[in-house]
């Protein structure tokens, strides 16, 4: 076996600020796994929410995320400098969580949730677009495969953070908890600070002629549609897994860490091979594909009775998430060529959008159906996510058709 790709891989690693910005990205990773498992057993624990209560909460959390982070994003694309939108994002999201860990009400979960953590939630998309604007200058497909190795960055966080979230939880309670998620994102901006800003770099001419290529056969509104069905139904599962897993299935919290922890760990060997491989089918099926074998993944948590099958749950999650987490943007960037920007806020949004309609949706499907109900939802979703992108698929295959026969 040839061993070619790993100097990509290396070379990846020696871009201007990689080691900086892979520590940033491994914090941010790191906070969000502490604290976002355990989010859903506070509100309904401590706070005694009711799952409709729940649901609200992550609605309004994820509009405002929508309508902040549409706004640094286009204050960012304007500034010759990323950096202060990142720490304001940082610093918001770190002030959240300090908040979180005295908020005993529920009208304090909704201010808090509404402003700072809304407002926190764009340091995951801006994270990655300064990395992008650092990486411009590299040549061929470097730059991409560069931000992939980040991601994957990304999940090793989430394979320690979960079951370190269950340690913290059982040793300093909530409030702890939520104090050494803040405390992880304000070290976050400690390494942005020593990144330099840059100037924008234009694309090379083999990708910007691709692009151009590709542009009128790429329909925006339908995968848009698709990525926020496949949005919705990841925020509702992962809400709701916890509670399946402790309140139907009679699991304990540091079983959530191990099994989101455990997904985690399979996300990166996937990831890294996207990152090696010499060749991959087009990134749109891959897309399509990841999709189907969602459906699969919330058909099994519905079935699901204990912890062999979840395991399985999550090792087929693992590998969808390789491709929809990892991938996902750079489908975007294809959709949009030349708009990084653009393209990095619309992909984080139809995430977002996804959320918002899974918070009250799921919250009251869960209150009257019951938690694993929820399951059997998100499969339906991304069902309709995968006909979509099927739709797509044989779409642009009739064009193509009709373009290349003889007249």
């Amino acid at each position: 076996m040839s061993d070619a790709p790993s100097p990509a891989l290396a070379a990846a690693w020696r871009l201007p600020h990689a080691p900086g910005l892979a520590l940033t990205v491994l914090l941010i990773g790191l906070a969000q796994s502490l604290a976002a498992p355990f989010l859903p057993l506070f509100a309904v624990n401590r706070l005694q929410l009711t799952p409709l209560q729940l649901g609200v909460f992550l609605t309004l959390t994820a509009v405002s995320s929508v309508l902040i982070s549409t706004r640094l994003a286009r204050l960012s694309d304007r500034l010759s400098d990323r950096r202060p939108v990142l720490l304001l994002a940082l610093a918001a999201s770190a002030l959240g969580y300090a908040g979180l860990s005295v908020t005993r009400a529920y009208p304090g979960l909704l201010l808090v949730g509404a402003t700072l953590l809304a407002t926190g939630a764009a340091a995951f998309p801006q994270v990655f677009s300064l990395a992008r604007a650092q990486f411009a200058a590299a040549p061929g497909t470097l730059p991409d495969r560069a931000v992939t190795a980040l991601r994957s960055v990304f999940a090793l966080a989430w394979v320690v953070g979960p079951g370190l979230g269950a340690f913290a939880l059982a040793r300093l309670d909530f409030g702890g908890l939520f104090l050494l998620t803040a405390g992880c994102l304000a070290l976050a901006a400690l390494p942005v600070l020593q990144v330099r800003a840059t100037r924008p770099v234009a694309m090379n001419a083999v990708t910007t002629e691709a692009a151009q290529d590709e542009r009128p056969r790429r329909p925006l509104a339908p995968v848009a549609v698709a990525f926020v069905l496949y949005g919705m139904s990841m925020s509702m599962g992962m809400t709701m897994f916890p509670l399946l897993v402790t309140r139907e299935l009679g699991g304990t919290d540091g079983q959530v860490g191990f099994l989101v922890g455990f997904c985690a760990l399979l996300e990166i060997p996937f990831m890294l091979a996207f990152v090696a491989a010499r060749r991959l089918p087009s990134t749109e099926r891959l897309v399509k594909w990841a999709m189907g074998l969602f459906v699969l993944h919330f058909a099994l948590l519905f079935l699901a009775q204990g912890m062999p099958l979840l395991i399985v749950t999550q090792a087929v999650r693992a590998a969808v998430l390789a491709v929809l987490a990892g991938l996902g943007m750079a489908y975007f960037q294809e959709l949009m060529p030349g708009r990084f920007g653009v393209a990095t806020t619309l992909y984080s949004n139809t995430m977002n959008i996804g959320s918002m309609f899974a918070g009250i949706v799921s919250g009251a499907w869960a209150q009257l159906f019951g938690y694993r109900a929820v399951f059997l939802l998100c499969a339906g979703l991304t069902l309709g996510a995968w006909v979509v992108m099927q739709a797509i698929t044989r779409s642009r295959a009739v064009s193509r058709r009709k373009v290349e026969a003889p007249l």
